[in-house]
This record gives C-alpha cells, sequence and structure tokens, in this order.
C-alpha cells in the first residue's frame, strides 16, 4: 500500500483550513485540485510558467531548480514553491490563493436568436426551466433559461478547473493519458453541479422544475467530463471515441438524484468540436446565402467558412497569448490585467479590467500593446524591438514586454491568420467576397478589431464586416432548447462541413512564415 503524507492546505482566499493527503510521489498539485480548490497554472505542471505559487507554513519543501527560475531568493527563504514541482516528503502546511489567482471577466453576452421566443414544447408547463452550459478550455458558463418565454434569468461563471493542467487542449490530453483522467472528469463534474446548484438557489428554484440540461463544448472538454480515453485525440489519425449527439441524464452524469434529461451537442471532428457547431447555429450558417467567416479566437484557434450549402472548417494551434498565456507578464483576463493600451503624445498610457492596480498584460492588451508600439516604430515590421528594448523589454506599469513576447503574439497570430487564407483558398473564393465575419468568443468580445487589423491578424477589407458576438456557444445551446428546428439545422450544418487539415496544405508554411511579419 501507497505510504500516505497529511496536507493542510490554508485558503489565503476565504481562511478556509482543509487537511487532506497526499501519496509519495504526487506533488502538491493533485493535492489542491482534488479539494476542489483552484491554483492559476498555464504551462500544465511543467514548472515552465511560475504561476502555481504556494507558500509553505509548516514542514519541509526541497528548492527545485524550477523554483529557482520562477521565484526570487528572498521569496524562496520566505517559504514560497511551486505547487506542481514540490514533492513533499513529510506532513506540511501551505498557504494557497495568495492574491495572484484573481476573478476572471467570463463573457456571457449572447446572441439574440430566440430570446422571448415561447417553447413550443406542448409539454413544457409555465416556469418550467433548462440550464445552458458552455465548457471552455479556460472558462464556464451556466445559464438557467426560463421556458416560458426563452429569456435567462440566472448565470454562473468560473474558471475551468482543469486549466490547472494546462491552458491548451493538448496539455489535458497529455494530463490524462498519464493517469488524471479520472481527476479531470471529477473536478469539471463537481465545478458543475456547483454551478448547477448556484443557479436554482438564487431563484429559489427545484431540480424537479428544470426540464433539460443542454451542453457545449470543444471535443477534448466533452471527452473529459464523459471520461472517455483521450488516446485517439492526441495521435494521428485523431479518432475521437464519439462525435454524436449525446443523451444522458444526471443521475447518470452527475450523480444528481433527479432524473434530468441532458444532451450534449455533436462535434464536427476531432478539433472543431460542438461549441463550434453551437456557433454556427447561433450565426445562422444553416440559412446563409452568402459565404461567411466565422472565428473563435482562442487558445484553438477553430474557424469555419461557408454558407448553407458548403462549410470548410478548421482549427489552428494559435497558442494561449491571446488569453495571456507564454507571455512573460500576461495574465488572464481577471481584475488588473492590462486590456487597452494607447499613447498620449509620448507617454504610454493603459486601462486595467476593474480599474484596479495593473497586475499584468491580458490577450486585448498585448494586441494593443505591440500594434501601438509599431505605430511608434519600437517595433519594426519583422518584429524586432529596437534598441535600447531589444535586450531588455519595453516598460509598461513596472513590468517589461520583451522580444520573446512579441514572438509568442506573432505564432498565434500568423496561425490564425494562415487559417482564413487557406480557408478562402479552398473554398475557391477571395477574401473581399466574404459577407459577414463573426469573431466568437471572449477574448473576440473586448478586441479592438482595427488595431487587430493593424498587426496583421485580420485584413483591413474586413474591419466593417466584422462583428463580435460574445458566447455563441452558449447562445447555440440556448437555441437548442427554445428553436423547435435546432436538431435539424444542427444536422444540416455538420451534413455539409468539411474539415481542412492546414498542416496538409501545400501553401501552410509558406503563408504562416508571411504573416509572422507586421
Amino acid at each position: 500500500m501507497k505510504q500516505r503524507l497529511t496536507i493542510n492546505i490554508i485558503d489565503g482566499k476565504s481562511g478556509k483550513e482543509i487537511e487532506t493527503y497526499l501519496y509519495i510521489g504526487e506533488n502538491l498539485m493533485d493535492a489542491i485540485i482534488r479539494e476542489g480548490l483552484s491554483i492559476p497554472s498555464y504551462c500544465g505542471g511543467m514548472g515552465s510558467c511560475g504561476k502555481c505559487i504556494i507558500r509553505l507554513v509548516d514542514g519541509h519543501l526541497d528548492i527545485t531548480s524550477q523554483d529557482k527560475k520562477a521565484l526570487s531568493a528572498d521569496k524562496l527563504g520566505q517559504g514560497y514553491r511551486l505547487a506542481c514541482m514540490a514533492y513533499p516528503r513529510q506532513a506540511c502546511s501551505i498557504l494557497i490563493n495568495l492574491g495572484e489567482d484573481r476573478e476572471f471577466k467570463v463573457v456571457t453576452k449572447t446572441l439574440g436568436h430566440g430570446s422571448g421566443e415561447k417553447s413550443s414544447d406542448k409539454k413544457v408547463l409555465a416556469h418550467a426551466f433548462a440550464i445552458t452550459i458552455d465548457i471552455g478550455t479556460t472558462t464556464l458558463v451556466l445559464a438557467l433559461l426560463d421556458l416560458a418565454n426563452g429569456k435567462i434569468i440566472n448565470n454562473y461563471t468560473s474558471i475551468n478547473p482543469q486549466r490547472a493542467y494546462g491552458v491548451d487542449v493538448i496539455s489535458r490530453i497529455k494530463a490524462s493519458q498519464e493517469g488524471k483522467q479520472d481527476l479531470l472528469s471529477k473536478i469539471i463534474r463537481d465545478e458543475l453541479i456547483k454551478g448547477i446548484g448556484f443557479l436554482l438557489k438564487g431563484k429559489d428554484i427545484g431540480l424537479d422544475r428544470v426540464q433539460r440540461i443542454v451542453i457545449a463544448g470543444n471535443t477534448t472538454m466533452i471527452h473529459l467530463l464523459m471520461s472517455y480515453s483521450c488516446a485517439g485525440l492526441g495521435a494521428y489519425p485523431f479518432n475521437p471515441v464519439n462525435l454524436g449527439l449525446i443523451n444522458t441524464y444526471s443521475d447518470e452524469l452527475f450523480a444528481i438524484p433527479d432524473r434530468i434529461p441532458i444532451v450534449i451537442l455533436p462535434c464536427i471532428s476531432a478539433f472543431v468540436g460542438g461549441d463550434i457547431t453551437a456557433g454556427l447555429l447561433a450565426c445562422g450558417f444553416e440559412r446563409a446565402n452568402k459565404p461567411c467567416l466565422f472565428i473563435d479566437m482562442g487558445t484553438n484557434g477553430e474557424m469555419a467558412l461557408g454558407n448553407s450549402k458548403r462549410v470548410l472548417v478548421t482549427g489552428t494551434a494559435a497558442g494561449p497569448a491571446f488569453e495571456g498565456g507564454n507571455i512573460s507578464c500576461g495574465v488572464a483576463s481577471v481584475s488588473g490585467a492590462i486590456s487597452s493600451v494607447y499613447f498620449i503624445g509620448e507617454k504610454l498610457g493603459y486601462q486595467t479590467i476593474n480599474n484596479v492596480e495593473p497586475l499584468g498584460l491580458c490577450g486585448t492588451g498585448v494586441i494593443e500593446l505591440v500594434y501601438e508600439l509599431l505605430k511608434k516604430g519600437v517595433i519594426d515590421s519583422s518584429g524586432l524591438l529596437v534598441d535600447p528594448y531589444f535586450d531588455t523589454g519595453y516598460p509598461i506599469a513596472g513590468m517589461k514586454f520583451t522580444q520573446a513576447d512579441i514572438r509568442e503574439l506573432q505564432l498565434a497570430k500568423a496561425a490564425i491568420r494562415a487559417g482564413v487564407e487557406i480557408l478562402t483558398k479552398t473554398y475557391g473564393i477571395s477574401i473581399d467576397d466574404l459577407d459577414r465575419v463573426y469573431i466568437a468568443g471572449g477574448f473576440g468580445y473586448y478586441m479592438d478589431i482595427e488595431k487587430a487589423a493593424g498587426i496583421g491578424l485580420l485584413p483591413d477589407s474586413l474591419i466593417k464586416k466584422t462583428e463580435a458576438v460574445g458566447n455563441t456557444s452558449l447562445s447555440g445551446a440556448i437555441m437548442s432548447v427554445t428553436d423547435p428546428q435546432a436538431n435539424d439545422k444542427i444536422d444540416h450544418i455538420i451534413s455539409v462541413s468539411e474539415e481542412i487539415h492546414l498542416s496538409n496544405h501545400e501553401d501552410f508554411n509558406d503563408i504562416y512564415v508571411q504573416y509572422m511579419s507586421f
């Protein structure tokens, strides 16, 4: 039998203390997450992002080489460590939530499709309800829907707790394959149960009045929710366990005693999930006459181009730069994140989320800073910082925006732009032939379209055609409840969709390199 150690976890945010256990050979991050507590991490527990900082209160933890890279000698002397690198050999007490992890600014804005419409289901009684859920790689959004009028009456948002095992799906797949499949499934289910409880308690509604639950998410998130093996998602030929519509019940998935039907919206491919299916439904692709472009500009960079007769879909590894990941001074969209940057004369100005003390740069802040520095000639068209900033980085709010940070953004924007170019080329149209461009997701909702075009993320000709459409995954989930023809529309969208593998396209590398420049 494995030896277990007693670990005392003190939550610095709430003051709550939890006594738990750890097997020798496990790290402190595992214990923290197992107890349903959150801890920031971008690198999936590899010790490279330096975000999962805890403080030793009692006991002993070795200082690792990763600790030394992330923390000053003074901090190390005070007991600060990285949780993912901390493997206790004796009982200890630790302090978490030291102020670095702040509340996310999560987009709950949905399109108006179906809002206010009365459900056509004759079995629905007045004031029966549905719950719709968007499982994002970064965040979760739940909405309580009044079936009498199709309106959202309560929301719940949170960080996806799986984020501690990496900001992207590749990291989650890897963690699942390394023995954390059950843990990843448990923590997402626990968070959804918590969210469902919050929705109902806030309106004094019993579970017996919830008629259905609808879930949309990318293919990896659904596999982790259902505790499917992710082996087929992590290697060629990328065969998922299940892409289709999933019907289950709350007592089976969540161990909630009331047997509420649960519908999980179908995915298109291993890399284009049910969140995109929902988004295309929300944006009306099944009825579009002219070609439209849909981009979910998050970590995974999914996109679709087409109309009611033909849709091309793809996913591109944009990386986490759009969400502040892999940026030396980057943070997610939390309170204190610099979200907007501008010059007043020669003086650099900025705005933070909630107008509080700056903590770092989130994705929109990164784009705007690069745009402004390009205009000032501080960054040249190849992406190089001019002297004297090349070696030290450009100063902002007491931090340094480095040459490596610029490269991360270049990689992300080149991936998106190359995807757009190849989809239009494969479809047989030009950029100017696009009728509408829909930018989905939280990053896109707050992104300055003109500044994004100014760094080459989108062509200038698309600025006036582009619309930020918010959380279309949630919008589509809501439509699947309120629109009696939603299932037929979804089936049609999937039937006319064809996946394009960008890496197989003969021009991808050339186009990708071309759009690395500004």
